[in-house]
């Protein structure tokens, strides 16, 4: 039995890689322009991420498996989210090295229509979950007039 095509699904994943090809073009920009800016802006590798719409806002998951709490830094920079941090793996006569390591640097686009303020991040199990909540609208309140 095939599976029924879904559009739409395509779309996302279409989307999802544009948007980090973006991402990629800017930090090879960035390390491109090594001679001005902040150094932590050339990243070593890039973390696997996914996002979420659920109604209150947008939720980002980041794994980062193996990395020390104290070594990410989260910053909100004119509608730009930054995570940032370092992964160090200790020296020894190793055989193999698959795992990346080095400084790493993911930035995502903040929609007006977030909280900046209400923010939150937790770190949990080598993933860090970061919820950007929606702003409660103000619903537009009725007013009658009276014509005299």
């Amino acid at each position: 039995m095939s599976q029924q095509w879904n559009p739409l699904q395509d779309l996302m994943v279409l989307q999802d890689r544009m948007n980090r090809l973006f991402e990629d073009a800017t930090q090879r920009r960035n390390q491109a322009d090594a001679g001005t800016g902040d150094e932590f802006e050339r990243a070593d590798w890039t973390p696997a991420s996914d996002i979420y719409e659920p109604e209150t806002g947008y939720l980002i998951a980041i794994d980062l498996p193996g990395i020390n709490r104290e070594a990410l830094e989260i910053d909100i920079d004119d509608n730009r989210l930054v995570v940032k941090g370092v992964r160090a793996v200790a020296e020894s006569r190793q055989h193999r090295s698959e795992r990346p390591r080095g400084k790493f640097l993911r930035t995502y686009s903040v929609p007006g229509s977030v909280d900046q303020a209400k923010i939150a991040a937790e770190y949990k199990d080598g993933v860090l979950q970061i919820r950007l909540p929606k702003q409660t609208e103000q619903k537009p309140k009725k007013i009658d007039i009276k014509i005299s």
